[in-house]
């Protein structure tokens, strides 16, 4: 049996795609994955770790109302649908798994249109642009939340829960994830992450607040600034506080051992993409909930609302954020240790353990009709 799986490009795309395709051949033998997919560098480093047959096409996203922009847009994605229909006619997979966004809509459209069997995930709240669009020409849809089908009852729609990392199954002590990052193994652990592109916002906010929580011995932060923000932010921080030593505070600008991050934090602080949702969900953390304003539907906003609706996270507006109440919220909060634990085992109840088994057994079975 061949699958055929596309729509990486960003980390919350691809992680989940990789857990769900080492899954499928774990209930299946003889299964060869065939990855469509674009030339970001964080999808080409994570797919060259797998034995996947990895092929590249052209695909971009409508990014702003600019007529040059979108006209160059759709030039790709048509480029990206000639591109996929050779790849489909060359390997012949039994089904083609579109992972949304628009990576995935050349491969997904194209497969419908030879007669491939093809599926999608959407693993936010509500659908992204991508997938409303292809909808109508696939078979089945799997989705992350019960709130989707609220919104859209159908029968081709399964939902099966949050898909993540395979690792965040298997998460060490907070002792030895903190030693790991070179933290205090005894400190109350707060973890910044902007998700695997990075912040700029939060960035700025997290060296205020360091300067006020920074002296609070019994705190300490790990902060992941993003690749592309790292330079800018190492070159902030070091006018900022000079030549003082800041104990309590480390920053990287990526890491890959994401679950040795959540493992070490007691509270996140963090953006409401879709991946970041389902791993706070699927590890019961307690968290602080930045969603990006500028997000396609204000996705993020409404992700969030499903933490902050049962009192799981706290929900705050970018425009609203300041300094100043940031940094009470996450004294107040990371003091409170009742809080905490009651906050995250709200998030943990949102959780699926057998998401990534119920989806793969659906694509496989979808596959041999």
């Amino acid at each position: 049996m061949k699958i055929m799986i596309s729509g990486g490009g960003t980390g919350g795309h691809i992680y989940p795609a990789i857990a769900l395709a080492k899954k499928i051949r774990n209930i299946k033998d003889n299964i060869k994955i065939v990855w469509v997919g674009t030339e970001r560098k964080l999808e080409r480093k994570l797919i060259a770790k797998t034995d996947f047959q990895f092929e590249i096409i052209k695909s971009r996203g409508f990014r702003n109302n600019n007529l040059f922009d979108r006209f160059y847009s759709l030039l790709l994605l048509s480029i990206g649908f000639f591109q996929s229909i050779f790849l489909i006619l060359k390997y012949k997979p039994d089904v083609i798994l579109g992972m949304g966004g628009y990576a995935c809509a050349p491969t997904v459209l194209a497969g419908s249109i030879l007669r491939k069997k093809t599926a999608l995930f959407e693993p936010n709240v509500i659908m992204g642009r991508a997938n409303r669009f292809l909808k109508k020409w696939v078979d089945m849809i799997f989705v992350s939340h019960k709130k989707t089908l609220e919104e859209i009852p159908d029968k081709k729609y399964n939902f099966v829960g949050n898909i993540v990392r395979e690792d965040l199954y298997n998460i060490p002590s907070k002792e030895w994830a903190r030693e790991y990052f070179g933290l205090d193994p005894n400190k109350k652990t707060v973890l910044i992450s902007g998700g695997s592109q990075g912040s700029l916002a939060i960035n700025r906010f997290m060296l205020d607040v360091i300067l006020y929580l920074d002296k609070i011995k019994d705190i300490q932060f790990l902060h992941i600034t993003g690749i592309k923000n790292y330079e800018g932010f190492k070159k902030r921080f070091l006018r900022t506080f000079k030549n003082e030593e800041v104990k309590n505070y480390k920053f990287l600008p990526y890491v890959h051992d994401m679950h040795f991050a959540y493992a070490a934090s007691d509270l996140v602080i963090c953006r409401a993409g879709a991946n970041t949702i389902s791993e706070i969900i699927c590890l019961g953390i307690s968290s602080i909930l930045i969603p990006f304003p500028y997000a396609i539907d204000d996705h993020q906003i409404i992700n969030a609302k499903i933490l902050k609706d049962i009192d799981a996270a706290i929900v705050i507006p970018e425009n609203k954020l300041s300094a100043t109440d940031l940094s009470d919220i996450i004294y107040t909060l990371i003091k409170d240790k009742k809080r905490l634990c009651e906050m995250g085992d709200l998030a943990k109840t949102l959780h699926q353990p057998k998401a990534v088994e119920k989806m793969s057994r659906g694509l496989i079975k979808l596959a041999e009709k």
